[in-house]
């Protein structure tokens, strides 16, 4: 038996015996990309949405008006232009991006009365022993915000996440008539009987820029839910608020007649935010 004969029964042996290695091998790394290239990645689970409602307590700004005579203008100030106490709604949706920031965009929609009083001479002198004019003005406020947020959350102490907060936007604020009441008034401070008058004014809407900072703690309901209890307080810058009156456009009166000066809001809020994985 020659050599090259010995060799061919020993290279298809170990042929057989290396081809199933060899195989499986191969496979392996055919196989490792395409098992990878198949793994599900989870992409953004940090979304939730959430609702407030809030109680709005009282609170006192400033405003302007302007009379006119025919021929010129002049401006006065209130003495008092009131909100009383309201409530207000909000909706919103918002990612969480770790455990300590997260961020979302919220609509809201309120709805207040809104007082003023003045006490002016101007419109009462025509009337004959009138030395002064006190004026009652009412009207009521519609209003909507839309605001985006961010939020520190402060670390989970036994289910509780106090947090922190800021947000900017733009509110809507759209006036209904306001109705002017004025009262004469003597020398002596008292109203003169059959003195004084009652005037509509048509309501402006107006956009302003508004700001807000916050400050709660949510507490964990379930996996998913969180009860959101905290304090907001909200700016909203002044604008236009009503205009004349019929008799006084009459005599060519133009323009927006009052405004406000802006508006603090104090607000103690209650919400639900559910997380959406």
């Amino acid at each position: 038996m020659t050599m090259r004969t010995c060799l061919i029964p020993a290279v298809a042996l170990i042929a057989s015996i290396s081809a199933p290695v060899f195989a499986a091998d191969l496979n392996e790394i055919i196989q490792a990309p395409m098992e990878e290239a198949y793994v599900p990645v989870e992409i953004g689970s940090g979304w939730y949405i959430r609702g407030d409602l809030s109680f709005d307590l009282t609170t006192s700004s400033s405003g302007t008006y302007r009379t006119y005579d025919g021929v010129s203008y002049s401006t006065n100030d209130y003495d008092r232009f009131e909100l009383p106490w309201t409530g207000d709604v909000a909706v919103g949706m918002g990612y969480q991006f770790n455990s300590w920031l997260r961020a979302d965009a919220t609509v809201g929609y309120w709805q207040r009365n809104v007082n003023g009083t003045d006490t002016s001479p101007t419109p009462c002198l025509a009337f004959a022993g009138a030395v002064g004019c006190r004026s009652e003005d009412s009207s009521r406020i519609r209003a909507w915000e839309l605001m985006a947020n961010g939020y520190a959350d402060l670390g989970t102490y036994i289910g509780i996440t106090p947090y922190i907060g800021a947000g900017a936007g733009f509110a809507h604020f759209d006036y209904n008539d306001l109705v002017n009441r004025s009262f004469c008034t003597d020398a002596a401070g008292a109203d003169i009987a059959g003195c004084g008058f009652t005037a509509t004014h048509s309501g402006v809407g107006s956009w302003r820029f508004a700001w807000a900072l916050m400050a709660g703690a949510s507490v964990d309901l379930t996996k998913n839910t969180k009860l959101d209890l905290g304090y907001r307080y909200a700016r909203y810058g002044g604008g236009d608020a009503f205009g004349w009156d019929a008799a006084t456009a009459a005599l060519g009166a133009t323009g927006v007649q009052g405004k406000d000066n802006g508006f603090n809001q104090h607000q103690i809020k209650a919400g639900i935010r559910y997380a959406l994985w």
